[in-house]
């Protein structure tokens, strides 16, 4: 057997199934039970072992399912193989004969295919085998036991394999090893090697959990690929493959039909089930019964609830996709029809629409009700479930039209982008309409395309007629251009919608987009302003001004009030914001990190990072990733950890590069710059930012987060030689009205660089000095004062101050450390080590200072290690004289031999 399929995620299986082949070859008899689900991989492992091994040789056979009730059919077949030349009709086994006998055969057969040379003899799908034949090969291993043999059974119901073979746990020379799903970079890994474009992290998550590592799944979706070679947005939402139906109905019916009814009925249900609703729905009276193979072979999994309860799930969503997809239409909507029978509302409703075969003006009725009891009680997901049942059974058409359009609205603005994309097509086909223009400028939100958004939110809010439905448009509209970092604009839209509305959300997303764009046009002090009414303790403020709180947070932020904007942002992050306003709850977790940062504090901004990355990956946009992965650079850049930041910045390269506005480009480049910042790669930070902060299409996002990008920036032109650059750099830090610590901090690092570039070095450390004196006001800025402190002790060594240089780096040394900024104490260090040689030099030039004439002509030629008397007949006296200066300049230098004397010299040069 040889194999061309790439190896991922089993090299140490591999490894540990070739040190059994070695035993086996030692004349220790090995039976390897290979277990796992279908697909899983056991074949390439097989295949793998099989194409390592040097002098074996190999028989290898199949169970079928057409076998499994012929007696001795897989025996018969492996007598074949190995009696190929001799074989006959009259060689087979009968079907009545005993285990002995056909064992014995086998044996015989066995030991003459063998010929001295070891064995390796495979069965796959042991579990397709008919009983009789692995009781004989069971035999067979058992009277083997010192034979060099190795055995390998691949099997999906490993507990029935082996009680059939007789080969119980704990058999000597018996291991059972099983197979499971590849990790999350094995998936990655894997998906490289196929004809799939490659993967973000967000989308390989989404990946990951929906295939479970099964490399069957995996390479059934990438089938599904489009032209582009990009996997589907979501493989939950799109069609499975016919090829894995196919091959998963075959597996599930290799169960007894009762076995195979359960899984069905557990695909149908969608979610774990209890053993009462299970029966019902099957109509088993041996539920019990029938789930235990199921449960033994891994094809489904107790789950014991709180209260000790057991219920069965399938193993994962993969599975029950296939499962769902491979059960016969009929068989579905019956036992969609059963679980509505046995299931209250809303899961009734649910089990009703899919198995409705007609429209159902009844059910439409009570899924209308229910749609304004969900609205009301403020569950919008909810009611956008039932008002997709209603787009299904409602026997108008303008009805369900209508449906279908509110709930895909309800689903985006709830922050369910993927299933509303999932119903993209849909929309698209409906009948021209503000209402429709409306719900496809919210797709293009979901997909990340702002600018395509604005065009259709400007159609729905002229095409409406009535003023809430403009005034909500309006708002939505507001929220895309604030975005786009559209000031003007966005203010203009953000007062059209309070003018026509008097819904309280639309109202205060309103309030939100204009104060934000009001710290576009004129920095995060205006923007500030604009929200003096919200209460001024953030648990205090009002679910519809939820998003007011999260802006006022990122304004204070980046202000320099770090304290205070982290009591708002995490109140925001933490409750649910309405509507398109929820698009701040990202906004907040990305901006308390970066407080968490600068404070120094990066393990709580590592769990802030975390939290946030793990709500996106189930309810964030494409572009709510750009900000994300940002600041997982920042952190990652500030930690040392740089293969980690390329790979966070390679994500939002991608999702920059896939948007249709610059927004994210604005991001890119300032993650890139703390990347070099973090590496002293001072040229690479005016690469990351010079350009962005010259574009007219940034000045406003650049006036808004002038502390994230210009300190770096400006202490890279002074390091680079631009020292009027650098000031104009601190000019623009200085227009920042402050409320905090921070920008004060900042300004003075960026002008004590610039005048050390111009060689004034007492002004430069006057701004270091001054910029170490600044109050802590809003939260003290360690990250950026340690910075500071370190540049402050370089200047210091080139001042000829190297006690002092070494008191202040040591200080930030260990602020560094505390904050767990390897880089930035390693630069530290590198400092110090400058200021040991500095001391040693400011001793050898005030030793020299001390010194006669006379008595440094004789160190010089002490220096170049000339004795006394070469020294006596050069300076034209006698070697007593030459003693004398000696002590003198030992007692001076303070050393004790000549050999200290000249070391001093030689420093001097």
């Amino acid at each position: 057997m040889t194999t061309q399929r790439t190896l991922i995620g089993r090299t140490g299986q591999l490894r540990q199934m070739s040190e059994i082949a070695e035993r086996a070859a030692r004349g220790n008899r090995q039976i390897l039970f290979l277990c796992g689900p279908l697909g899983i991989g056991k074949t390439t492992l097989l295949e793998a072992l099989a194409a390592g091994l040097a002098g074996f040789r190999q028989a290898q056979l199949q169970g079928t399912p057409g076998e499994r009730l012929i007696e001795y059919a897989v025996a018969n077949r492996l007598l074949q193989i190995l009696r190929a030349e001799g074989w006959n009709e009259g060689k087979r086994i009968r079907a009545d004969s005993a285990v002995l006998s056909a064992g014995g055969a086998l044996i015989a057969a066995v030991d003459d295919f063998k010929a001295g040379h070891p064995l390796l003899l495979v069965l796959e799908d042991a579990h397709h085998a008919d009983a009789a034949s692995l009781q004989a090969l069971g035999f067979m291993l058992l009277r083997m036991p010192h034979d060099r043999l190795l055995t390998v059974v691949t099997t999906e119901h490993a507990h029935q394999t082996r009680r059939e073979m007789g080969l119980v746990q704990d058999q000597p020379g018996a291991i059972q090893m099983d197979v499971s799903g590849l990790t999350r970079a094995e998936t990655r890994d894997f998906l490289a090697t196929t004809s799939a474009a490659p993967v973000s992290a967000s989308r390989l998550s989404v990946v990951h959990r929906w295939s479970g590592g099964n490399p069957l799944y995996l390479r059934a979706l990438t089938r599904a690929t489009g032209a582009d070679g990009l996997l589907p947005e979501n493989p939950a939402h799109g069609t499975v493959p016919p090829s894995l139906a196919q091959i998963v109905r075959d597996w599930s019916i290799s169960f007894p039909p009762e076995g195979t009814r359960v899984l069905q009925a557990l695909a149908v249900l969608g979610t774990p089930a209890d053993l009462p609703v299970l029966q019902r729905v099957t109509g088993s009276s041996t539920l019990l019964d029938d789930v235990e193979p199921l449960i033994t072979e891994g094809a489904a999994q107790w789950i014991v609830t709180g209260g000790g309860q057991g219920r069965i799930a399938l193993m994962h969503a993969g599975q029950r996709d296939a499962l769902y997809a491979s059960t016969p239409l009929g068989e579905r909507k019956r036992l969609h029809r059963s679980a509505a029978a046995v299931l209250d509302p809303p899961d009734r409703w649910r089990h009703q629409i899919a198995a409705a075969e007609t429209y159902d003006p009844e059910l439409a009725r009570q899924l209308w009700q229910a749609v304004a009891i969900e609205l009301h009680q403020g569950i919008p997901s909810l009611a956008a479930e039932y008002l997709l049942g209603i787009a299904e059974v409602d026997p108008d058409a303008e009805s369900r039209t209508t449906a279908l359009l509110r709930a895909v609205r309800l689903l985006v603005l709830s922050g369910h982008y993927q299933t509303a994309l999932s119903h993209a097509p849909r929309v698209t086909a409906t009948a021209a309409g503000p209402e429709r223009s409306e719900v496809l400028g919210l797709l293009e939100i979901a997909r990340g395309h702002d600018a395509g958004a604005a065009e259709y939110l400007h159609m729905a809010r002229r095409g409406y007629s009535d003023d809430e439905n403009t005034g909500r448009a309006s708002a939505e509209l507001a929220s895309v251009q604030a975005s786009l970092g559209l000031g003007r604009q966005a203010i203009k839209s953000a007062r059209h919608a309070i003018a026509h509305s008097t819904d309280p959300t639309v109202l205060g997303q309103a309030h939100s987009v204009i104060s934000f764009a009001s710290a576009l046009l004129g920095g995060p002090a205006e923007g500030l302003r604009t929200l003096s009414h919200l209460r001024d303790n953030p648990t205090d403020v009002a679910v519809h001004d939820l998003g007011s709180l999260a802006c006022r947070g990122i304004l204070r932020g980046l202000t320099g009030q770090l304290h205070s904007a982290l009591r708002d942002l995490t109140v925001a992050s933490r409750r649910k914001a309405p509507h398109l306003a929820r698009r701040n709850d990202f906004g907040a977790v990305v901006h308390a990190v970066g407080c968490h940062l600068v404070l120094g504090a990066f393990t709580e901004a590592s769990r802030m990072l975390s939290l946030g990355l793990d709500e996106a990956q189930t309810t964030g946009r494409v572009n709510d990733f750009v900000v994300l992965h940002g600041m997982s650079a920042a952190l990652a850049s500030f930690q040392g950890r740089w293969e980690a930041a390329r790979e966070d910045l390679a994500e939002v390269r991608a999702v920059a590069e896939a948007s249709d506005f610059v927004g994210p480009y604005f991001h890119l480049a300032q993650a890139s710059s703390v990347l070099a910042l973090a590496q002293q790669d001072w040229r690479m930070v005016i690469e990351s930012l010079a350009d962005v902060v010259r574009q007219s299409s940034h000045c406003d996002r650049v006036r808004v987060y002038r502390l994230w990008c210009l300190p770096q920036l400006g202490v890279a032109y002074a390091r680079r030689g631009q020292a009027d650059a650098a000031d104009g750099i601190a000019a623009r830090l200085e227009d920042l009205q402050s409320y905090g610590a921070l920008p004060r901090v900042c300004s003075a690092w960026v002008r004590g660089n610039a005048s050390a570039t111009r060689g004034d070095l007492h002004a430069a450390l006057r701004h270091l000095r001054d910029g170490l004196a600044v109050d802590s006001d809003g939260g003290e800025p360690a990250l950026h004062r340690a910075l500071l402190r370190r540049d402050y002790g370089r200047l210091l060594i080139d001042c000829g101050d190297p006690n002092e240089a070494t008191r202040q780096l040591s200080q930030a040394s260990a602020r560094f450390r505390e904050m767990g900024a390897a880089p930035l104490e390693a630069q530290c260090a590198e400092l110090m080590r400058r200021t040991d040689n500095a001391a040693r030099m400011t001793r050898a030039q005030r030793f020299w200072e001390s010194l006669t004439d006379r008595e440094q002509d004789v160190c010089k030629l002490v220096g170049q290690g000339w004795t006394n008397k070469e020294i006596a007949r050069e300076l034209y006296v006698t070697t007593k004289t030459v003693e004398y200066h000696l002590r003198n300049i030992y007692g001076k230098a303070d050393v004790a031999n000549r050999r200290q004397v000249r070391d001093l010299v030689q420093m001097l040069g």
